[in-house]
Parts: C-alpha cells; sequence; structure tokens
C-alpha cells in the first residue's frame, strides 16, 4: 500500500513513525516548507514532494504521487501563512477532489496523542 500523508510537522513526524511499523506500507512525504519537524528530528530524509498541497492542486499531486490513501497530518501550527485557518474547509476541499479519483483521505487528529 502507498500512502501520502501530507505534513511532515510533529503529527506528520509522530504518523510516519507509526506507519514504518508495517513494512508492506510505502510512504510518501508532502511538506511546502524547507526543513520541517520530521527532516530536523531525523524521522526521514526528505520530504518526497516539496509542495503545498491544496484542494486546487490535490489531484495534480494524487495523480504524480499515485497514492492508496491520503493522511492529512498537519496541524494548526504547522499551517503558518501558507494557508487558511479553516481546517476543516481544507480537508473537506482535498476529500471532495480525491474523491474524483477514488482516493480516500483521512485527517489525522492532533487531539489524539500517540
Amino acid at each position: 500500500m502507498r500512502i501520502l500523508v501530507i505534513g511532515a510537522g510533529e503529527l506528520g513526524a509522530r504518523t510516519i513513525e507509526q506507519l514504518r511499523k508495517n513494512e508492506g506500507i510505502e510512504i510518501l512525504v508532502c511538506d511546502h516548507r524547507e526543513d520541517p519537524y520530521a527532516v530536523r528530528e531525523g524521522v526521514i530524509d526528505k520530504v518526497d514532494v516539496k509542495l503545498h498541497v491544496t484542494p486546487m492542486n490535490a489531484v495534480q499531486v494524487a495523480l504524480t504521487a499515485k497514492p492508496d490513501l491520503v493522511l492529512i497530518a498537519r496541524k494548526l501550527k504547522d499551517w503558518g501563512h501558507h494557508d487558511t485557518l479553516m481546517g476543516s474547509q481544507y480537508v473537506a476541499g482535498m476529500e471532495r477532489e480525491l474523491a474524483k479519483l477514488h482516493i480516500p483521505v483521512i485527517p489525522v487528529s492532533a487531539e489524539v496523542e500517540f
């Protein structure tokens, strides 16, 4: 299974660590920042897709990455000035766009610590 994790901040790093427990999962990481938390902390060597993913370009990113599943792993503090503070609008827009390609989208919650 090929999973695209959007966000390489603290939440993305924890998500990647959990996914690595299954050797059958291929993990692709997307983040727009030069030096995200997951890279600084050594969780990943580099970001696979260096791009700010929005509902406007989600389909193109998915066509390029070809994931079986997309996990949105971004906290509000990870978004910075590049995103809207309307996180639910962001997720809903991503789900609508990727539904056209039959790719499931799951937002990872920052409310549950793991």
